[in-house]
């Protein structure tokens, strides 16, 4: 899993549909919802939801089928395994992550720096590179674990 990648625009919302998938296979899910489908929102970046939809059509996450949605705001949201907060709408985080507190959500954003804001990763973007900010205790808070592994490759921000 290569998580630092040289980049140019469009190739942007591809390259975080891949750390998304590495992501989701890296969080030990709860058992009961093995045999159920893993739902990726995608909240204001409707080009990185077009990519997870292409993937979704390939690939799963071990046995699960992963479904996407698109949504424009984070009210009324659908019950989800992992939210992506796209940069454009950063500004709504905290009321993401008190709306999804303990409902066992992986919480991704788009914009550096959101981790501290409640976010459990964050993509960052310097001198055409992508990688990731990562904050343990907000995945724990959340219910889930995270493999040492992941935390590894990416920022830890706890």
């Amino acid at each position: 899993m290569a998580l630092i990648c040289s980049m140019a625009g469009a190739q942007m919302a591809q390259f975080q549909a891949l750390y998304i998938y590495n992501f989701a296979k890296n969080i030990s899910w709860p058992a009961e919802d093995a045999s159920k489908d893993l739902v990726i929102t995608v909240i204001g970046d409707n080009e990185l939801g077009s990519e997870l939809t292409k993937l979704a059509k390939t690939k799963g996450v071990g046995n699960r089928k992963v479904v996407i949605n698109q949504v424009a705001t984070v009210s009324n949201l659908p019950q989800s395994d992992i939210i992506f907060l796209g940069e454009s709408k950063s500004n709504l985080v905290a009321n993401l992550t008190s709306s999804q507190d303990g409902k066992k959500t992986l919480i991704v954003c788009g914009k550096k720096g959101l981790c501290a804001n409640g976010a459990g990763i964050a993509f960052v973007s310097e001198g055409g590179k992508l990688n990731f900010e990562i904050s343990n205790n907000n995945i724990k808070k959340q219910g889930l674990t995270v493999s040492a592994k992941l935390i590894s490759l990416g920022t830890s921000v706890d």
